[in-house]
């Protein structure tokens, strides 16, 4: 029975918060779209890659019978029964898992993806949305107990048959890794985005917060001694307790100092970094050497029972370091992963300079860039970007080569080189995630819009006139208070290119705002939950506003009031970043993006609509973008399949 149900889970987790041209086997070449991609009908969308997906969730090894396991957060569970040297897809077990954990005495017995085989992947059974956290792990001296950290933690102690939550003291965290104490399996670690690590000593019954930082990716309690525990940072490497977890002190840190993944194989530690790779230490995680296996995100590390190493990368595919004085790293599953153009998208963005010239934004790929429209794609994010989970990106459109990048956690970026390198802001809380950027064309603020959800600390609309050096936060009604702010939390924030005083937010549940006064106040102008505003780059009076539920709204008085433009459209949920585009040469021509039913066109300034979804495979669009320069050309970003393109065949 194909688990379809995993794919669901993959969506709503994400909610909260994407060949044979293959330049060669190195880290880091650039991916080459897949050959498949050119044999779309002519103006049909066409599938232009990137591959491969993010492998986020640990790799299960079974030494003694040669077992693997990789799964991608895009595509199939990928098995292999001799060592690696071969791997078949599981296509009838789930699709895209972010975690995964084998029974270490059984390796037919697997967890991955809200799903559970008993029979090495040739069946599956759905959990029912149990066991799909972000993180897991199965008790080592019981296999019918497994934890699996989402938001919360839940346990299982009759091999997933039922579950309970096992959250006291957790609060709303956001659980992103989980460690289990090997000589006391009562004793556990998780780490949160935001709201720091915790530890329990009674099976997950109760929990306690422990002093490390505000949000810790990568936990490992020592193999060989339970009383040393070690824990990964949001920036400031790794961190060490040696009395068993009641207290931490920072010990080292690789050159990425953003640490996701700690393992230990031997007397050596291996850290999982943002960028960089894989770093080794010899000391005890005092000093680090980068092991050059890839210069891209090391998401996740796992060690088999003899001592292999195993990394899932962003946007690297998978790799193994044998167990041995001599060994060296390799690739696992290349020829499946590099043609696996799944990685989960978020959003897009184009330069406005050069129109070849496109940023990818991913849930756990990374930043991702093509600099020729697409053919190839390379990791953007190597030199500073370090962040798992970029939401958008925004160029100065006076000065192109200034670029933003916004994340869930990891703060904001800025590139003054075209995003080549980023430097990295933080303001507002610990969990800030912060979202839609948009940038006013005349005197180059930076404006700023956060998204709040369980587990996330509202934290508004900000702005920085200082080029994103420094940020303050404005969403402030007429005549309000000092420090008292209308909390607002959406994706999307525009400024009208003609008249750059006014700025509209697109908040997810009160409706769409207006400011007319560079930020400074803001009045609601309509009460329906929207992801976007997109104003007529020809005519400030016109403004259209994607909603969540709704359809397209239209104004023509310059957002005073809007009024649904829904013609076939009704019920439809736009994409969350870019939902509606104008073409600029005939502005009554309009496309639409949806999560659900693909891509809509209007050629009457919205009055009615019609689907132009042929070989578009994926039609949950979450990104939508016209080419600036180049109103023919449309890319969309989508959940499941990466990024596609089409002609429009003119009007």
């Amino acid at each position: 029975m194909k688990i379809m149900a995993a794919r669901l889970v993959v969506s709503i987790l994400l909610g909260v918060l994407g060949s044979d041209l293959f330049a060669g086997d190195v880290p880091n070449a650039k991916i080459a779209a897949p050959s498949g991609a050119q044999q779309a009908p002519l103006h049909a969308w066409q599938s232009i890659g990137p591959a491969p997906p993010a492998i986020g969730a640990a790799i299960a090894a079974h030494a003694p019978s040669h077992t693997i396991y990789i799964g991608g957060e895009g595509g199939s569970v990928l098995k292999s029964t001799d060592g690696g040297t071969t791997f078949v897809a599981l296509n009838d077990g789930p699709q895209g898992v972010v975690s995964m954990v084998m029974d270490p005495n059984d390796p037919n017995v697997v967890y991955a993806g809200g799903a559970k085989t008993t029979d090495g992947g040739a069946t599956w059974i759905d959990l029912g949305g149990h066991g799909a956290g972000f993180g897991i792990v199965m008790d080592p001296t019981n296999s019918n107990i497994v934890y699996s950290g989402g938001f919360g933690v839940e346990k299982t102690t009759d091999g997933g048959m039922t579950w309970e939550s096992v959250s006291q003291g957790l609060g709303d965290a956001q659980i992103f890794s989980l460690a289990i104490n090997p000589f006391d399996p009562n004793v556990l670690f998780v780490g949160s985005n935001g709201d720091g690590a915790f530890k329990s000593i009674d099976g997950g019954a109760t929990w306690t917060s422990l002093d490390i930082d505000s949000t810790v990716y990568g936990l490992l309690v020592d193999p060989d001694d339970g009383n040393i525990v070690y824990a990964g940072s949001n920036g400031d490497g790794v961190y060490k307790s040696t009395d068993g977890g009641d207290s931490f002190a920072r010990v080292g840190s690789p050159k990425v100092r953003v640490v996701f993944s700690i393992v230990k194989s031997g007397s050596k530690l291996y850290a999982g970094t943002a960028g960089g790779g894989v770093s080794v230490s010899e000391d005890g995680g005092v000093t680090w050497t980068n092991t050059g296996v890839s210069q891209s995100q090391g998401l996740i590390l796992s060690v088999d029972s003899v001592g292999s190493v195993y990394l899932g990368t962003n946007f690297d595919g998978a790799f193994v370091l044998p167990a041995g004085d001599h060994a060296a790293w390799r690739r696992l599953a290349w020829d499946q992963l590099k043609t696996c153009a799944c990685q989960l998208g978020h959003a897009l963005a184009i330069d406005p300079s050069n129109h070849n010239h496109i940023f990818f934004t991913t849930n756990d790929g990374g930043l991702l860039v093509t600099e020729d429209g697409g053919l190839t794609w390379q990791d953007g994010g190597t030199n500073g970007f370090v962040a798992r989970a970029p939401r958008a990106v925004a160029f100065d459109p006076r000065q192109p080569s200034r670029v933003y990048g916004s994340s869930i956690a990891g703060g904001l970026f800025k590139s003054e080189d075209g995003g080549k390198h980023w430097q990295r802001r933080r303001f507002g809380s610990s969990t800030n995630y912060t979202t839609g950027i948009s940038v006013d064309p005349v005197d180059h603020s930076v404006y700023v819009a956060t998204f709040t959800n369980l587990g996330i600390q509202t934290n508004g609309i900000w702005k920085s006139t200082d080029f994103g050096d420094t940020f303050t936060r404005i969403d402030r009604a007429p005549h309000a208070l000092p420090g008292e702010f209308l909390d607002l939390s959406g994706r999307g924030i525009t400024v009208d290119p003609h008249r750059h005083r006014t700025i509209y937010f697109a908040d997810r549940s009160s409706g769409i705002w207006r400011s007319r006064n560079a930020g400074a106040t803001w009045y609601l102008v309509d009460a329906t939950p929207a992801f976007s505003v997109t104003v007529d780059p020809t005519d400030s009076n016109t403004v259209y506003a994607g909603t969540t539920g709704d359809g397209v709204l239209k104004s023509t008085d310059g957002g005073s009031s809007f009024a649904a433009r829904n013609n076939r459209l009704s019920g439809n949920r736009t994409s969350r970043t870019g939902s509606v585009q104008v073409d600029p040469s005939h502005p009554n021509v309009l496309y639409v993006g949806t999560e659900g039913n693909g891509v809509f066109k209007s050629k009457d300034g919205a009055e009615t609509w019609f689907r132009i979804n042929s070989g578009l495979d994926d039609l949950l669009v979450t990104g939508f973008v016209m080419a600036p320069g180049s109103p023919d050309t449309l890319y969309a970003a989508t959940l499941f399949s990466s990024v596609y393109e089409k002609s429009t065949e003119g009007r």
